[in-house]
């Protein structure tokens, strides 16, 4: 009677070891800690963002307040009745000296003066304080009827924005406008007064640059944009990014704590299970460590019945990929039209070729491409092109031996790196590739007018020489060629040879 072998090792339960684990977590940390601190980080990060939408809206109010008062004064000026008479019949003395006039009346204004229709300053510009680039602003066709404030900022310690006002006969035509400068020291002190500790407040104009600003923050920042109508400027209130309020402190220390407690009883647990578990965890990792080493996978024997089904599932994967992998690489090195190596398997096999080179063995660098190919892509067809690609790739993989390589860098280039020849074996070789290439033309009935262009250059001829240098040689050689008529191989530092001789 025919027994059925005991197993030696019965597999242990793992859920039975647990069981108990997961009843002590699950109510020490699922309840305590994760779903309290962050209810407690999205309240804590509403309320700071709260606080920067309050302050910037209080910045805005200010700002807008200060802008309407110098706006409502100048307009006001602008109404007056015997400012009118002044403009159509007062001298530029007399203008002149009501703007000074309304100056000392008027402390925290950098300058004021009446202008012309034309925004032409009534009086002296240097004493009614009225810079360069002010006048240039005033004279442009909309400027009586832009409310926008006009930033200055050329002058260090006078920065100061225009405000100008149009004033109107009664029929509403313009017989000129009264001109206000204010300076930007009047919108710092608004920014000062609002500003928070922590944050920044900056008021930019339509281009982005600063206006004025008090604060910085570094680092990560929550921000609020906020645009002062009328302007074109933007305010910006920014506030550094906390995570932690003083609850959430707490918080997180009571689930450091309560965390350290659920540590300790994992890792009690852990020291009664290790021998067993950690030699299935060793014996994954280091299966793992051998598939990315693309070295022989070890098999997973698990001692648990629960991981019995994953571990096969990893060594069946891990088989797979080694076989995927070996075809995945051979297919990265390979160009899929032509068969040949691929530019990133001839930059791969460069520096044994220049090792070999520095050996004082003679190898060449030959860049070649097929004359007209263009030509005869746009009259037979890619089709035919293709073809033509495929009877230069057969002809390369006959003519060049173990030692060397053939490869397809793009479109119709090609490299070949010789090994052991000389100048005249150079020709000789690219003579017998044409007859070749020729024979392959014929063979798949191809009648197309097309040849051969090459160029050829030494590895290790210059000092220090790379794969770049060696391909800019030989491109410039193989320019040359094309040059001279094409159909044939010039050799970096040789004449070209004819190739009817």
């Amino acid at each position: 009677m025919s027994t059925v072998p005991s197993n030696p090792r019965p597999s242990a339960s793992l859920k039975r070891h647990f069981l108990w684990l997961l009843l002590s977590v699950a109510g020490l940390f699922a309840a305590g800690i994760a779903l309290s601190l962050w209810f407690s980080l999205q309240a804590s990060s509403q309320t700071q963002q709260r606080l920067l939408e309050l302050e910037a809206t209080q910045a805005r109010v200010s700002l807008i307040r200060l802008l309407d008062y110098y706006h409502t004064l100048i307009e006001n000026t602008a109404r007056d009745p015997e400012l009118l008479d002044l403009m159509r019949l007062g001298s530029v003395e007399e203008q002149q000296q009501w703007a000074i006039s309304r100056q000392r009346l008027l402390p925290d204004l950098l300058g004021l003066a009446l202008v012309n229709p034309q925004g032409g300053v009534l009086g002296e510009a240097v004493a009614l304080r009225v810079g360069p680039r002010c006048q240039q602003d005033m004279q442009r066709a909309d400027t009586l009827t832009d409310t926008r404030p006009l930033l200055h900022r050329e002058v260090a310690g006078l920065e100061h924005f225009d405000l100008v006002s149009a004033v109107r006969e009664t029929g509403g035509e313009i017989v000129g406008g009264v001109f206000l400068s204010v300076r930007l020291t009047q919108l710092q002190r608004v920014i000062d007064d609002t500003l928070h500790p922590d944050h920044a407040l900056i008021l930019v104009d339509a281009a982005g640059s600063t206006i004025v600003r008090q604060g910085e923050v570094k680092g990560a920042l929550q921000e609020v944009r906020l645009d002062i109508p009328g302007t074109g400027w933007t305010l910006l209130a920014q506030s550094p990014v906390r995570l932690f309020t003083r609850g959430s402190e707490m918080q997180v220390l009571a689930g450091l704590l309560t965390l350290g407690a659920v540590l300790l009883l994992l890792g009690v647990t852990m020291l009664r299970l290790r021998r067993t578990m950690l030699r299935d965890i060793v014996s994954t990792r280091d299966a793992m460590t051998a598939l990315a080493r693309d070295e022989a996978v070890p098999a997973i024997m698990p001692h648990y019945i629960e991981f019995e089904p994953a571990a096969a599932d990893i060594n069946l994967i891990a088989r797979h990929l080694q076989e995927q992998h070996a075809r995945l690489e051979h297919l990265s090195l390979t160009d899929p039209l032509t068969g040949l190596p691929n530019r990133r398997a001839f930059e791969i096999h460069f520096p044994q070729a220049l090792g070999l080179a520095d050996r004082q063995h003679p190898v060449a660098l030959v860049l070649l491409d097929i004359d007209y190919f263009k030509a005869v892509n746009d009259r037979y067809g890619h089709g035919v092109g293709d073809q033509v690609l495929l009877a230069l790739a057969q002809s390369l993989k006959e003519l060049t031996r173990r030692a060397d390589l053939a490869a397809r860098l793009a479109g119709d280039e090609f490299v070949v790196l010789l090994a052991g020849l000389d100048a005249a074996g150079g020709d000789a070789w690219y003579q017998r590739l044409t007859d070749h290439f020729r024979s392959e033309l014929n063979a798949l009935g191809l009648d197309v007018q097309t040849s051969l262009s090459a160029g050829q250059t030494w590895l290790g001829s210059a000092p220090g020489d790379t794969m770049n240098a060696a391909l800019a040689r030989a491109d410039r050689a193989l320019y040359q060629a094309k040059a001279l008529g094409r159909g044939r191989l010039v050799q970096d530092g040789l004449p070209a040879a004819d190739p009817a001789e």
